[in-house]
C-alpha cells in the first residue's frame, strides 16, 4: 500500500513566517535572505521583477511568472517582456492588474 504525503499549508507558511523573523531580527534584507519577489511598477506601461524563478505561460495578454514563494501574474494588453536575466526581467505593455497566488 502505498501512503501519499500531505504537504500541511498551514506548516509551511509557518515556516516562512519564522524565516522572515529571522532575516527581520537580523535586519537582513528580505529579498537576499528570503529570496522573496520584487515588484516594481513604473505607472502603468512598465514593471520589473526581480528574484522569479521562470515564465509558465505568456501571451500579449497576461504573462504568469513562477517565484520561490508564489505566482505573480500580470494581466493588460500588448504585454511583452522587454528583456530578462537570471535574476529580473522587465514586462512593458498596458498593465490593468497584477495579481498573486500561493
Amino acid at each position: 500500500m502505498i501512503k501519499k504525503h500531505r504537504v500541511n499549508k498551514n506548516n509551511a507558511i509557518q515556516q516562512k513566517e519564522k524565516k522572515y523573523g529571522f532575516a527581520e531580527g537580523l535586519e537582513l534584507p528580505k529579498d537576499v535572505s528570503c529570496g522573496v519577489v520584487i515588484v516594481t511598477v513604473t505607472g502603468r506601461r512598465v514593471l520589473v521583477l526581480e528574484n522569479y524563478k521562470g515564465i509558465l505561460s505568456y501571451d500579449d495578454d497576461c504573462i504568469v511568472i513562477q517565484t520561490k514563494d508564489c505566482k505573480v501574474t500580470v494581466c493588460g494588453c500588448r504585454l511583452k517582456v522587454d528583456y530578462y536575466t537570471n535574476e529580473e526581467m522587465k514586462i512593458v505593455g498596458l498593465i490593468h492588474q497584477i495579481s498573486y497566488e500561493v
